[in-house]
């Protein structure tokens, strides 16, 4: 018995030391993983592979020169051209800048106008297929209750045109 407990002992001993290493070992691992993205290390490390990297990561960012025709080889006659399309497109600039401001209004007034009209004929057309069931039904059915709630024709707040139906129609 007495090599039962000494066995037990040892194996005790053994998964103490392997959980101590274990812990190291994980200590280890996540100090390299610190290390392995740290920028400022590969900056320090590879200077110079640093510089380059950074010149030509500027040059795929920054976008080309436009190409210029030098002076000599423009005639007067294509600088007088140049000058009247440059007018005709600040003249149409001009322009469009009215017709935008006007555009915009519709252009934001239109939509809702679009969704009354819808709205209205939409109401209309709900209290007249109302009306046709009623009239289907015959005078002995009872009324419903129109759209809208009591004292409202068809939802419509009690408008109605000069031939008694909503809106006039």
């Amino acid at each position: 018995m007495a090599t039962a407990s000494t066995d037990i002992d040892e194996i005790r001993r053994q998964m103490a030391t392997i959980r101590r290493e274990l812990h190291e070992d994980v200590r280890d691992v996540v100090a390299s993983a610190e290390a392995v993205t740290d920028w400022h290390r590969y900056i320090r490390r590879y200077p110079w592979a640093s510089v380059g990297l950074a010149v030509a990561i500027g040059y795929l960012v920054v976008p080309k020169r436009r190409k210029t025709v030098p002076r000599d080889l423009a005639t007067q006659a294509d600088v007088a051209r140049v000058r009247e399309a440059v007018e005709v497109v600040q003249e149409d600039r001009k322009g469009r800048t009215r017709k935008g401001l006007l555009g915009m209004a519709f252009g934001l007034l239109t939509p809702i106008a679009v969704r009354a009209a819808q709205g209205y004929a939409m109401r209309y057309l709900e209290h007249w297929i109302a009306q046709q069931q009623q009239q289907a039904m015959g005078p002995a059915a009872p009324q419903p209750e129109p759209p809208g709630g009591p004292g409202q024709a068809g939802g419509l707040g009690g408008r109605s045109g000069p031939s008694g139906r909503p809106g006039g129609f």
